[in-house]
């Protein structure tokens, strides 16, 4: 999980693809494009995937005609407009010209990297600027329970959990309306993945039965540590709650009907329970590291 996630904008170079697999680049996991339609695909929020930087040729191929010299400026500012990861530009036995050479140094804030020459160079700048950078800690922080995330996870990312993770980091992490919210997203796959396991036979998950299941967990306690018991059953009720925001003018009405005294999201909007939030990742934290080590092959 401390791999170092590139995406590398090529552009069908030989000696780029060579390069990846005759240098030793530890903590680098490196997936290639060819051209920028790709680039912006991966890059777009839609595809859920997580960069730490991206390496762009210093001649990228666009898919309409424009003249070289200009290709670098044009992908660069395409990129920029979609997304904040650091960008390196390098090349390799193509030759660049002079224009091109200035104009990546000054795109770039001077990370323009011929790779015959400074592939150590653009390993250690790499290295020493992206694990400085707050994804990155987290994802070496938690890496056991985000790799069993990802996991579980049917599109096999992490943004989820690593959006909620870089919250407990944020000043306003105890105002935050949205966070029940998400916590029970990652409730359901964990529901779903304790089905699976045959854990939850009795109760399997069905996508709306959360506190059920939840139930049913705290009836295992030679399988489920009772602590985990304790954080699901504290996770499901405060989450399931304040997954639904309550209108004022029909408060009085919710508490009659419920009988439920705590309204989650307002708690939290008037500051009334500062630390909730808090609790509420870390009793997630606490679940998803016991699921993490279990072995599915002995349940």
């Amino acid at each position: 999980m401390d791999k170092i996630k590139v995406l590398w904008m090529n552009n069908g170079d030989e000696s780029l693809l060579t390069f990846i697999k005759s240098t030793n680049l530890n903590n680098l996991s490196i997936t290639t494009c060819n051209n920028m339609k790709e680039c912006r695909n991966r890059l777009s929020g839609y595809t859920h995937e997580n960069w730490d930087a991206i390496f762009l040729n210093a001649e990228p191929k666009m898919e309409e005609e424009t003249p070289k010299s200009q290709n670098l400026s044009a992908a660069f500012l395409q990129i920029v407009k979609i997304s904040d990861t650091p960008i390196f530009v390098v090349t390799g036995k193509r030759p660049v010209s002079k224009w091109d050479k200035r104009e990546a140094i000054r795109l770039s804030g001077g990370r323009f990297y011929e790779l015959q020459k400074a592939s150590a160079q653009l390993y250690e700048d790499i290295i020493a600027e992206i694990e400085n950078t707050e994804e990155y800690r987290i994802r070496k922080e938690y890496g056991r329970v985000i790799d069993f995330y990802v996991g579980i996870e049917e599109g096999n990312t992490d943004v989820l959990l690593i959006n909620l993770l870089k919250n407990l980091y944020k000043d306003d992490l105890f105002k935050n309306p949205l966070i029940p919210a998400n916590v029970r997203l990652i409730l359901d796959k964990v529901m779903t993945f304790l089905t699976n396991t045959g854990i939850l036979h009795g109760t399997p998950f069905i996508g709306s039965n959360l506190r059920e299941c939840s139930i049913e967990l705290g009836k295992k306690g030679r399988v489920v540590p009772y602590h985990v018991q304790r954080c699901f059953h504290s996770c499901v009720d405060i989450a399931n709650n304040g997954n639904h925001q309550i209108p004022e003018e029909s408060e009085d009405n919710y508490r009659k009907r419920i009988g439920n005294p705590l309204f989650v999201q307002k708690q939290i909007t008037n500051c009334k329970a500062p630390y909730l939030n808090r609790a509420l990742i870390y009793d997630l934290l606490n679940i998803l590291y016991w699921c993490a080590s279990l072995d599915n092959s002995k349940q």
